[in-house]
């Protein structure tokens, strides 16, 4: 296949990436939440990115890797950069890569310019599963060219140029429990159609000790809270998730 149709496998890049990932999920965030607890913690729910961006600082960034900066708003982004392969990543949770595509916008997310962008001249197989398969209400705005042109020149500030032939990857995740449930390397086209993918998990390494932590302190706050918190959980309207949905899709 030529190099527009499949992923280029760095496999020691994409270890690296995965580890970053996991240490920011089973060590990094729930140490914070120990250490640094408040009379609320709704931080919490955007802290996860610091870490792995930090993570990608510490442990992946070396001479021919680098990570750009960019700004959306208040929220600060990274994209990660191989440019011996000439390949830019970003790192995103599933629900949230679900709701870019599924949103109305006025504006295009970063992703949307990336993608246009980087992987405008690549076309996903129809015959393989699509995000769209996994949205049913599946909608990309359109989008002038010339409005997507220049927001990649904003977030890439001359670090790259739109002629100089990068591909851009995805690496999706999920978490549950302080653990990774699924991980995996996505190309995709323009328009969030897949082009070829690769499934992660093999390089996600448990951190036993931080599981069995976690285990004793979820289980040690929930026998002295279940009695307050029963009676207001039949209270919770259903306005509650979606409100924190909103505040997630920021980041």
């Amino acid at each position: 296949m030529s190099r527009s149709k499949s992923i280029i496998d760095n496999q020691m890049l994409n270890r690296k990436i995965v580890y970053a990932i996991n240490k920011a999920i089973t060590q990094d965030a729930p140490q914070d939440r120990r250490e640094n607890r408040l009379e609320t913690n709704n931080r919490h729910i955007f802290a996860l990115g610091d870490h792995i961006n930090d993570n990608l600082r510490k442990h992946v960034v070396k001479e021919d890797i680098d990570l750009i900066a960019f700004n959306r708003y208040a929220w600060e982004g990274r994209i990660l950069v191989d440019r011996g392969n000439r390949v830019t990543y970003t790192i995103i949770t599933h629900q949230t890569l679900e709701t870019v595509i599924k949103k109305p916008r006025k504006k295009p997310h970063y992703l949307m310019t990336l993608l246009y962008a980087e992987n405008g001249d690549c076309e996903g197989i129809p015959k393989q599963m699509t995000l769209g398969d996994i949205c049913p209400d599946f909608k990309i705005d359109a989008f002038d060219a010339e409005v997507l042109k220049e927001d990649y020149d904003k977030i890439m500030q001359g670090s790259i140029s739109r002629t100089d032939g990068y591909k851009h990857y995805i690496v999706a995740y999920t978490a549950e429990h302080h653990a990774i449930m699924k991980i995996e390397l996505l190309f995709l086209d323009k328009d969030f159609v897949i082009v070829d993918k690769l499934d992660l998990i093999e390089y996600v390494t448990p951190d036993f000790a931080s599981l069995t932590e976690s285990q004793y302190e979820e289980t040690e706050e929930l026998e002295e809270t279940e009695q307050e918190v029963k009676p207001l959980l039949l209270k919770l309207r259903s306005g509650v998730k979606p409100a924190l949905r909103a505040m997630e899709e920021e980041a």
